[in-house]
């Protein structure tokens, strides 16, 4: 009787689904996706001192502001964390840019940044940073602001690849 009982609880145990734990950084869907994708929202995202936007934000293409989304990701690999920034578009505009992102550093805060005037200066490319885009060509669509505490990370998409411009 005993051994029925052991096996009965095993099959309830190895039966039970499992069930991801509720999004606790950003909304359903995004979470969603980046599991679909391979990765997990930063859980420990706003486990830091000080004001800090959050680690997705809505409109970064053209179009309806919910039409595309750009969120911080991270896969875990043994004792390694990888952060990945991941865009979404389910609009009529498409990024010319990759949509995934390998990141080396902690992620910060998303924003959007449409400033116009901003040029290239400074930029260096996010996959060769010895390289750098013209330094006097001007933004002419949305860039990706990731910041937190005085450090910034603008993230643009220049002909089909990321640069990006740091300052603290």
């Amino acid at each position: 009787m005993k051994r029925l009982g052991v096996v009965l609880l095993t099959l309830v145990i190895c039966h039970t689904p499992v069930v991801a734990e509720p999004s606790v950084t950003m909304p359903e869907e995004l979470s969603a996706y980046a599991m679909s994708k391979g990765c997990e929202e930063v859980r420990d995202f706003f486990k830091r001192p000080g004001m800090v936007n959050p680690p997705y934000v809505y409109g970064y293409l053209e179009g309806r502001r919910e039409g595309s989304a750009v969120f911080w990701c991270e896969r875990r690999e043994a004792e390694n964390r990888r952060f990945r920034l991941i865009v979404i578009s389910r609009g009529k505009t498409e990024p010319r840019c990759p949509l995934m992102l390998e990141w080396q550093g902690y992620p910060r805060g998303l924003s959007i940044f449409s400033d116009r005037r901003t040029t290239l200066d400074r930029f260096v490319y996010v996959n060769d940073p010895k390289r750098r885009p013209p330094p006097n060509v001007r933004l002419t669509e949305n860039a990706i602001l990731s910041e937190y505490d005085g450090v910034q990370n603008l993230l643009y998409c220049y002909q089909g690849e990321w640069v990006v411009r740091q300052t603290d």
